[in-house]
């Protein structure tokens, strides 16, 4: 085995045989692996930080660090100044010191400005004191969103007046920075508004607007011509087209073929909520609820007055015979009183809002091509319109999947025209497509392959070269020194006897070998080199 100063010897010797730029590679990739094993070694070195706060404002980030200071905490400062790290077993120990101060605060003023008040505090700064508070204390409830960053909340509150006609509304403003590509849904911009309208007073959501930092207007009522329409609603609206449209296209483009049917669906919707009770009474349904039976018959004995009544016929002296007959007297009667209950169905219908009020559909169905060769031998596509069966099929079909209703006033309309991406040859597109995915696909394995070419041609193939070179060197040195001897005289030494058995052994290996092998032989050719050198 040779030794390590043997074995530098052979690899300074093979370094000098390479090129300039085999150098030049050789060293790079020496530089990389040395470069990756320092920053794995410094890596296991440095202390593991946590992260301790994030997403912190200016002032917030400025008072964390001068509590960690004052502490002898150690800390790392990320993301522009925005997370602040301390060592991971210093985490919870510090966040629980830093909420005793009360921080974070979560950016801006808040209530706290009345902690420290001066008695010089005139009625008018005590008001500005006050919509600053309001504002942060708002900007700070947003922020607790998890989709917002940051948020910045301005109030515009009029100077009250004793005239009533003279009093304007307040209104407000909201900013909001959005984290990454996160989306703030509507159901969320909603609770904002609703959150901002409640703190402020006399404030409504008519008055109230939300944008983001990158322009975007998220809420804001609108009025003119789309008659008051809030951004959910008219959202909503887009909703429901979009749906309508997808639907009709999707169906078209399973009868005609991808990208030959487009439509267009105009939806007018009503956002009323109407709540209507309604009383109906059915005679024809009447029901006996109570009923009161009375009959009655009475007899009573006594007499009948006789002859004239008056004072001569109570005299004593006076005696006539009267006409009626003394007797009892009979009485009946029979009554009966019956109450009815008259039938009574009570109805309360609650409209829903959002209901469609008009519907208008327009479908455009991409027609047939005939490819064929004019006069001169040019290619020629001819456009070949649908059959009116087969738009009035398609017609019906687009009305059953719409929901088409006559008597809402719908409109539903399906021509056959000639769309302007149908004209292109699709020989020519798909191929073109074709081509375009195929480089897509093999771009990345051929960068890869020749990456590998090239490191095995300029790397691998010299460094292999030059040390077959050394080795065909060293056999041609010892197959003349063989031949000497043999020409010198002797039994000499034959070729086999200094056959390389191990590759990359040296001269000496070789003669310590020959010896162990044949001494003689070794001997006899050790006095031979002596003998030419002398």
């Amino acid at each position: 085995m040779a030794s390590p100063k043997e074995m530098l010897q052979q690899i300074l010797s093979v370094i000098k045989e390479f090129s300039t730029l085999q150098k030049f590679m050789a060293g790079t990739i020496l530089a990389v692996v040395l470069g990756g094993l320092v920053m794995l070694s410094m890596g296991g070195q440095v202390t593991s930080h946590q992260v301790l706060f994030s997403s912190l404002s200016q002032e917030d980030a400025a008072d964390v660090v001068a509590k960690l200071k004052e502490q002898r905490i150690p800390y790392t400062i990320d993301m522009n100044g925005s997370t602040i790290k301390v060592p991971a077993e210093k985490v919870l120990e510090t966040r629980l010191s830093m909420a005793g101060d009360g921080l974070p605060r979560g950016g801006g003023v808040g209530f706290e400005i009345f902690d420290k008040n001066s008695l010089g505090t005139t009625d008018f700064v005590q008001k500005m004191n006050y919509q600053r508070a309001l504002q942060g204390e708002l900007a700070r409830t947003i922020r607790q969103f998890q989709q917002v960053q940051e948020a910045r909340v301005h109030i515009a509150a009029p100077t009250e007046s004793v005239f009533v006609e003279d009093q304007k509304p307040p209104s407000a403003s909201v900013s909001v920075k959005l984290r990454g590509s996160a989306q703030l849904e509507q159901k969320q911009i909603q609770s904002i508004v609703n959150l901002v309208a409640s703190a402020v007073q006399g404030l409504t959501d008519e008055n109230i607007t939300v944008v983001d930092t990158a322009g975007r207007l998220l809420f804001r009522k609108r009025g003119g011509e789309l008659g008051q329409m809030s951004d959910s609603q008219l959202e909503y609206q887009q909703g429901v087209e979009k749906a309508l449209r997808d639907k009709v296209e999707t169906m078209f483009e399973e009868v005609v073929g991808a990208g030959k049917a487009i439509a267009r669906v105009s939806v007018e919707l009503d956002f009323n909520q109407v709540d209507t009770t309604e009383e109906l009474f059915d005679p024809e349904g009447q029901v006996v609820r109570s009923e009161q039976l009375l009959n009655e018959d009475s007899a009573s004995p006594g007499s009948t007055p006789q002859g004239i009544p008056g004072v001569k016929g109570n005299l004593a002296t006076y005696n006539e015979t009267g006409d009626g007959a003394g007797g009892g007297a009979n009485a009946k009667r029979n009554n009966v009183t019956r109450n009815y209950e008259v039938s009574k169905t009570v109805k309360r219908v609650k409209s829903s809002m959002g209901k469609i009020k008009r519907l208008s559909v327009a479908v455009m169905v991409d027609g047939t091509y005939e490819k064929g060769v004019d006069n001169d031998g040019n290619p020629t596509i001819k456009y070949i319109a649908r059959a009116p069966e087969d738009l009035k099929w398609y017609e019906k079909m687009a009305k059953n999947a719409v929901g088409f209703d006559p008597e809402r006033g719908d409109q539903l309309e399906v021509v056959s025209t000639s769309l302007a991406a149908s004209l292109a040859p699709e020989s020519q597109i798909d191929g073109f497509e074709r081509w375009q995915h195929l480089i897509d696909r093999l771009a990345q394995p051929v960068m890869y392959l020749l990456i590998s070419i090239c490191f095995v041609f300029f790397v691998i193939r010299p460094f292999f070269r030059v040390l077959s070179n050394k080795q065909l060197e060293e056999q041609r040195r010892v197959m003349a020194a063989t031949k000497f001897v043999g020409v010198e005289g002797g039994e000499g030494v034959t070729e086999e006897d200094l056959a390389l058995k191990p590759m990359g052994m040296s001269d000496k290996e070789k003669i310590y070998k020959l010896a162990q092998t044949d001494p003689d032989r070794a001997a006899d050719l050790v006095r031979r080199w002596l003998r030419q050198e002398a």
